[in-house]
């Protein structure tokens, strides 16, 4: 995992801006070092620098003035090689944040035909950008290609966006970054808008499963949507017999668990000791070794059921309580990492940040979570409420819209607050085929009026014990005590429950202006 900005300049003759295109990259690769702390890479028009100090490249000779800006920090978890990473001639380049799972399969593929200099997952991206077959890569990334013979650039992102990315397309430049943070230095640097006016600019997010695709000759883009089908039709072809999908659902989380621990020898899991968490560990666990992560208030839930089923799964747990003062301290720092005041991202974050920071202090670079899965398998009350009012058709319909909108409501979230820590999220329960898999179930081994997460919850049982396997579903928020706390800082500061958003929107926005305030301006 990394981050990758860029920025463009529309306008050749504005010299000023081309001397200090450079400068403004620099500074934006600055702000997201924390995504990629290893090493680091840029591409000033033609010009491509490898190096660890920023220093080094603001004092060289390179890029003194130049229109076209790419940038890459690196977090080193497969392979060797910095980035951007070009093919045998130079003529395509590549800058992505994220994993490539099927790159070996896809380097053998295309090994007859194309030299390999690395053993870099990205790497396959530009060969699979020459063979037109992007829309093989499975994985969760978002990337950034530079055709130089067409003279375009290519943005694009894993098909339900575990991988984040942003841009922005003003009058004098469009840019891109893994984070709104990146984007807004630059909204503050070359634009002189404010912290308030920044915080409410439009900065876009791309669309998962899509290309963005700029032309660096005309200053225009375009954008391709639904890049990869994704099928609700998966037991058409069998039986849909309730044992078959049980093991088609059983075996496709299976792949998607071993996929993304393929090569480590130790992971970690964002942990709360529910049904998802718990199953992922547990699979996890038969390959490399797992260490747990929970955080949350004294006496709280998933603390609680953390320490019992990480006990009974032989695991090694590592908790965290916070404590009021704590909990004021983090809060600052999700709300600068998710770069949102939301109540719900907040409150979720906390543990997510904290369990990640301690990861991070044991030398992991990588953990896994369970989310997603409450979307493909009807694990929320709403759900049930939505199947018994409004029919099985649009409780499936709503699933759907759910799963291609959880990137919007938790992944960018997630993403945030594990990267804040140098730590890389993967996500088995959105692997492609899984989801495919589960959108593919009839809603009757999902949900009904008694029960939610049926089928899943039946898997488990051959893992976890019983207990875990039918704990009823508490989110995030209300099973650490997260959300408790939040209305305890605001109470502390005058400000009751119902004025919640009150706190958020004037004490902590304040806050987190004064954090801006001294990281935008480099």
């Amino acid at each position: 995992m990394c981050s990758i900005s860029g920025i463009v300049l529309k306008d050749d003759g504005d010299s000023t801006l081309r001397r200090r295109l450079k400068e403004h990259l620099i500074n934006v690769m600055r702000i997201l070092k924390h995504r990629g702390p290893d090493s680091s890479g840029a591409m000033l028009d033609d010009e491509v620098i490898y190096f660890k100090d920023f220093e080094d490249v603001l004092n060289s000779n390179i890029g003194r003035s130049c229109r076209l800006g790419l940038g890459h920090n690196r977090l080193a978890i497969v392979g060797s090689a910095s980035q951007p990473i070009p093919n045998e001639d130079e003529s395509v380049w590549v800058i992505c944040n994220g994993e490539i799972y099927n790159y070996y399969e896809l380097m053998e593929d295309l090994e007859d035909r194309h030299n390999f200099y690395s053993d870099t997952d990205s790497e396959v991206i530009v060969h699979c950008y020459e063979e037109g077959i992007l829309e093989e890569l499975d994985g969760e990334y978002a990337y950034c290609i530079y055709d130089k013979e067409e003279n375009k650039l290519l943005l694009a992102r894993d098909v339900f966006g575990v991988k984040p990315l942003f841009y922005i397309d003003t009058e004098k430049y469009f840019a891109f970054a893994s984070e709104r943070k990146g984007l807004w230095y630059l909204l503050r640097s070359i634009d002189n808008l404010s912290f308030r006016e920044i915080y409410h600019y439009p900065v876009t997010s791309l669309d998962p499963n899509s290309h963005l695709v700029y032309d660096l000759d005309e200053n225009r883009y375009y954008i391709v949507k639904n890049i990869q089908k994704v099928r609700m039709d998966y037991f058409n072809r069998y039986n849909n017999d309730y044992q078959v999908c049980k093991r088609e659902v059983e075996r496709a989380l299976w792949e998607g668990v071993i996929k993304r621990v393929r090569g480590l020898e130790e992971v970690g899991v964002i942990f709360s000791g529910g049904l998802d968490s718990s199953l992922v560990a547990r699979m996890a666990s038969e390959y490399c070794n797992v260490t747990l992560y929970t955080a949350g208030l004294e006496g709280s839930e998933d603390v609680e059921y953390a320490e019992r089923v990480a006990e009974d799964l032989g695991l090694k747990l590592r908790k965290k309580v916070i404590d009021r003062k704590e909990y004021e301290e983090y809060l600052l720092k999700v709300a600068y990492a998710i770069d949102e005041i939301d109540l719900m991202k907040l409150s979720v974050g906390v543990p997510i940040y904290v369990a990640s920071e301690m990861a991070k202090r044991d030398g992991i670079k990588v953990v896994l979570s369970g989310q997603g899965a409450d979307e493909l398998f009807a694990g929320y009350k709403r759900y049930q409420r939505i199947l018994l009012t409004k029919g099985e058709e649009e409780l499936k319909r709503v699933l759907y819209r759910d799963v291609m909108n959880i990137y919007r409501v938790n992944l960018e979230r997630d993403d945030h607050c594990t990267m804040a820590n140098s730590v890389e999220l993967r996500v088995p329960f959105l692997d492609k085929n899984l989801v495919e898999v589960a959108l593919s179930l009839p809603v009757k081994y999902k949900v009904n009026e008694k029960e939610r997460k049926i089928i899943l919850r039946d898997v488990a049982r051959k893992y976890l014990p019983e207990y875990v396997a039918y704990r009823p579903k508490k989110a995030a928020q209300y099973g650490s005590g997260s959300e408790k706390m939040i209305y305890a800082v605001g109470r502390s500061y005058g400000y009751s429950k119902k004025k919640i958003d009150n706190f958020l929107g004037e004490v902590l926005l304040k806050k987190m202006e004064e954090v801006y305030e001294s990281r935008l301006v480099v």
